[in-house]
């Protein structure tokens, strides 16, 4: 083949693939940010606390409810986000939409692994080191948009969101490293103002604790449910109901329970059903929304007493209101209720909410055991066991948003001397020989952003909060010395 032949049939070859990639326009959004974090005290305590386990699976004596944290009880860590969602127009009547992220959460931690300098390998790697590939590229949602005249169809890997996001939240802003994930198809049927939205999903489907992977039937997590929708964009109203049952396999590892030695184990089949009324309401300066999320069923084997199943009946409230005093000012109110649980064998009565659905910085913000016990991620925090209320503020210019809050909160179930309860916080219940304070305490919170340029966000925040006497119960005769603890940090947030 000659080389002028060769040009020719490349030239053809690229011109092919340059009218096929215009055929297919992508476009690309995403997130990247990087911040950092200084909490002192997040042991809560300044009294000694004996270790929880003597042995695997064998707990230390008079540590049951125990809420302080051994360790080192300052935290000083940074860590990134990056989320890329890529959207494919493929033609009128298809468009495929993503979400890749690196790393574990929709991101890392600085600092978190190297591939040298893990095995004592001494001065001569101090100088170098390169990236241990723990930070994946993961595949957070995959799926397709199909349009049809009567409906929008959903089939892949996709988010969720509902309401104000307190069960069900897509984590749409950029430093939510959590959001609601199915496997399943969705399909919205919409006529005038009124919606219709089934869907099925699955959440899980094999057994991730085994050393290969078992697709089976009896490792199933399941979802099924409506929601039915109401949005009149005229008068600024939106109601809606969902109703969904989530049922769980016996051998699936998603769910499990932790008795009180420490150990784990499956909690069995499980079947719920949760309905979750919404709704807003905006009258000229003022909108107020109102949730609730009603959790019935059969919640598995929780406890591991021996008492066999447990029923679910949870239950969560939450109002938020925000007012416009002028285009400079707002007050908002947040108030909720959010059950918690007895740690009686009969029934399980406590809601958890989302772990991005957060009401102050410090405050349920973070899973303070994980800082110095390891475990779960220290972001995995939900809202339970309180009664909440919040009150906020806000001053805007042109650049610039200067916040302040303060937050006060109560718990809803406490230890009583004689009785079980349950330590909401590690997950298991325990025989209580004292009685417990309900005040968690309240919380200070003063912040800011500052738009550098319409895509990038200078933030950051101090918050104070003065711990509740609900942290100094250890279930002996001497109390902890409760601890406040405040903290600030710093955040750069690009968005495109």
């Amino acid at each position: 083949m000659t080389v002028k032949r060769f040009c020719l049939i490349s030239s053809l070859f690229i011109s092919t693939l340059s009218i096929n990639s215009y055929a297919l326009p992508i476009d690309w959004t995403g997130a990247f940010g990087v911040d950092t974090h200084m909490i002192s005290n997040t042991c809560r305590t300044n009294s000694d606390v004996p270790a929880k386990f003597t042995a695997p699976g064998v707990r230390a004596a008079g540590t049951e409810g125990t809420q302080g944290i051994t360790g080192d009880c300052d935290a000083n860590f940074q860590t990134y986000i990056f989320k890329l969602n890529p959207q494919i127009i493929v033609n009128d009547g298809v468009t495929l939409k993503g979400e890749l992220s690196s790393g574990y959460l929709r991101g890392g931690f600085a600092g978190d692994n190297t591939a040298n300098n893990q095995d004592g390998s001494g001065n001569n790697s101090y100088f170098f080191a390169s990236p241990a590939q723990r930070s994946a590229l993961n595949v957070n949602q995959m799926y397709m948009e199909l349009y049809a005249d009567t409906a929008l169809v959903k089939i892949g890997r996709m988010s969720k969101h509902y309401g104000l996001g307190i069960v069900y939240d897509a984590g749409n802003d950029p430093w939510d490293r959590f959001f609601t994930m199915y496997d399943g198809i969705e399909a919205e049927m919409k006529i005038g103002n009124f919606s219709l939205i089934p869907y099925y999903a699955k959440i899980s489907s094999y057994n991730d604790t085994a050393a290969k992977d078992e697709p089976n039937g009896s490792y199933d997590v399941r979802e099924i449910g409506i929601t039915a929708k109401y949005d009149n964009k005229a008068r600024d109203i939106v109601a809606s109901v969902l109703y969904a049952k989530r049922s769980s396999e016996s051998n699936n590892s998603l769910y499990n329970s932790d008795d009180p030695t420490g150990a784990t184990s499956d909690r069995g089949k499980t079947e719920v059903t949760i309905i979750e009324p919404y709704v807003s309401k905006k009258w000229n300066k003022l909108k107020v929304a109102l949730e609730a999320s009603i959790q019935t069923g059969d919640y598995g084997d929780v406890y591991k007493d021996g008492e066999g199943n447990s029923k679910l009946s949870a239950n969560a409230y939450i109002l938020e209101a925000k007012y416009d005093l002028n285009p400079k000012w707002d007050i908002g109110f947040t108030g909720g209720q959010v059950s918690g649980d007895k740690g009686d064998s009969g029934k399980f009565e406590a809601t958890y909410l989302h772990p991005n659905y957060q009401i102050a910085d410090l405050m349920f913000k973070y899973n303070y055991a994980s800082f110095s016990e390891g475990g779960r991620s220290v972001f995995d925090s939900s809202i339970t066991n309180t009664r909440f209320y919040k009150i906020n503020g806000h001053y805007k210019t042109d650049k610039w948003v200067w916040k302040t809050a303060i937050i006060m909160a109560n718990a809803l179930e406490t230890a009583e001397a004689g009785k079980r309860a349950y330590h909401h916080e590690e997950s298991y219940s325990f025989a209580s020989s004292r009685k417990q304070s309900n005040d968690l305490g309240f919380e200070l919170d003063f912040g800011f952003d500052y738009k550098w340029n319409p895509n990038v966000t200078i933030s950051g925040y101090y918050g104070y909060w003065k711990v509740g006497d609900y942290y100094s119960f250890s279930n002996q005769n001497k109390e902890l010395s409760v601890s406040n603890v405040h903290g600030g940090g710093l955040r750069a947030t690009l968005e495109f």
